[in-house]
């Protein structure tokens, strides 16, 4: 076996090399920084979605490089799309960084609320509005 083919996972957020789950993305945005980008990585530390090109330690690859790439490219633009709470103005990756801590496993951490004009809704998240998430078994 050749070990130069095994692929390691480093996080370039946080350095952390444990993963929750990897998982395929389709962005339909051709000038998005994340057009090519067809697999990412939830880090099972600082709980970010990251592109697995920049999560993946290979031949060919290298954490400091990666870390440049996802500062500079993917992660100013992860920052402007991500899902935030409007009340404590949190991020997803932070909710369910808090949320885990509290043993609180969900796919469920945001619900959206609407006013009577009609202008769209606020994401508001499960810290922020717990009872709203009363689904008996989490």
């Amino acid at each position: 076996m050749n070990n130069k083919n095994i692929e390691k996972y480093q996080c370039p957020e946080c350095q952390s090399e444990s993963i929750r789950f990897k998982f395929k993305v389709t962005n339909k945005e051709a000038n998005s920084a994340y057009a090519n980008v067809t697999e990412e990585i939830q880090c099972a530390s600082c709980f970010m979605d990251i592109p697995a090109n920049v999560f993946i330690i290979n031949h060919d690859s290298n954490i400091e490089d990666n870390k440049k790439i996802w500062k500079s490219f993917y992660k100013p633009e992860h920052i402007k799309n991500a899902a935030q709470c409007s009340k404590c103005d949190l991020y997803y990756w932070e909710i369910e960084k808090h949320l885990s801590t509290k043993n609180i496993t969900s796919t469920d951490i945001f619900y959206q609320s609407y006013d009577t004009k009609g202008s769209g809704g606020k994401m508001i998240c499960r810290i922020c509005d717990p009872e709203a998430f009363n689904d008996n078994k989490q």
